[in-house]
Order: structure tokens, then sequence, then C-alpha cells
């Protein structure tokens, strides 16, 4: 009797300790895992985050260097070169897609004179407005840095000194007196649906 008691004894710790030693189900891919798989986030700039509310109308750079005023210039170039290019691109696609032309005339109608033969690129008179539009830019927010090696790393954020609807009465203004009479008549017909074009591209 004494043996069975002992028996049951062995098997019931046994059993207990085999239920004890397992543990709960959990996924496949450790947590760890998934967040290397990710990458670190990281935190949030300003000068980004600004840019990202309002993208028609602002643009941000960024700029590294020993002197902390070399560092801001750069940045502030970068802001307004990437103004520029996007300005010119909106410019560019809107009236790609209504039908105009940006071929045919770089100056008054008096001049006559095809964009090629002036400068062997159709789109350099769009870039031209562009860089005036940016002239209206001024900087809204700046954040420096110090990098571990003693670089300045600055951040601006540019903004148009006006509203969206204004900067493409700015830009469609100076387009019309780029082109051609009859491209420019077009663009006049189809005065909203270039409107529209334009701030699409620019909020991209």
């Amino acid at each position: 009797m004494n043996k069975i008691i002992v028996f049951v004894a062995v098997v019931a710790t046994l059993l207990l300790t085999s239920c004890g030693s397992q543990k709960p189900a959990t996924s496949s891919a450790p947590k760890s895992a998934v967040n290397s798989a990710i990458g670190q986030a990281l935190p949030d700039e300003p000068c980004i985050t600004l840019q990202e509310e309002a993208p028609a109308i602002r643009k941000y750079g960024n700029g590294v260097h020993f002197k902390e005023a070399t560092a801001r210039s750069l940045a502030e170039a970068q802001a307004r070169a990437a103004f520029a290019r996007s300005i010119a691109a909106a410019l560019t696609t809107a009236t790609e897609e209504i039908g105009v032309s940006l071929e045919k005339y770089a100056g008054d109608d008096a001049t006559g004179r095809s964009v090629s033969d002036q400068s062997g690129e159709s789109n350099d008179f769009v870039m031209s407005i562009a860089q005036e539009i940016v002239k209206n830019t001024h900087p809204i927010k700046t954040s420096r840095y110090l990098k571990p090696n003693n670089q300045y790393n600055i951040y601006v954020c540019l903004e148009y000194m006006g509203t969206e609807n204004e900067m493409v009465d700015k830009a469609e203004g100076s387009l019309k007196d780029k082109i051609s009479a009859d491209d420019r008549a077009k663009l006049e017909k189809r005065h909203d649906d270039f409107r529209q074009r334009v701030l699409n591209t620019l909020k991209k």
C-alpha cells in the first residue's frame, strides 16, 4: 500500500513539474526583431513637420558646417532650391496637361524667338519664374544642433509670404508674359483648371 502511495506521489510531482515548465505561446518573431526590421524611429524635426503641414508654401533645408552662419546659409539655399524646383515642376506639369506649350516663346511676342534658340532648355524660363517667386519667402523656423565633431547642423523652414492662391496668381501672371498669344488665350480659357493642377502638384 505504501508503495502505491509513493508511486502516485512521484507521478503527480512529475506532472506538476512538466506543466510548470511549459511557457505560454508567444509570437514567432520577438518584439526586438520586429523593431530591428523596421528601424529606429527618429524624433520629429520641427522644420520638417512645418513643411508637411503646408507643403505648397513651405520647404525646409539642412546645412552642416563648422561655422554656424555657413551651415545656416547652406540650409536656406537648399530650401530655396527645393522651393524653386517644386514650383517649376508644378508649372511644367500643369501647362502640359492643359495643352499649353512652353517651347514657343521665352520673351514677349515681339521677340518671337524660340526657347531653344535662346537657352537650349525649354524650361529655363519656367525656372526663372519659380526663382522670382522664391524671393518672396522668409524663414519661419530654425533648428540648431551641434554634432559630436563640433559641426553645426542647422535646419531652416522657409514660407511664402502670402497664401498658396496668391503664389499661383503670381506664377500664372509671369507665365502669361512668356508664352505665345495663342497659348496665353488657352491658359486664360482654362484658368481654373490650370490653377487646380498647379496646387495639386505643389501639395504632393
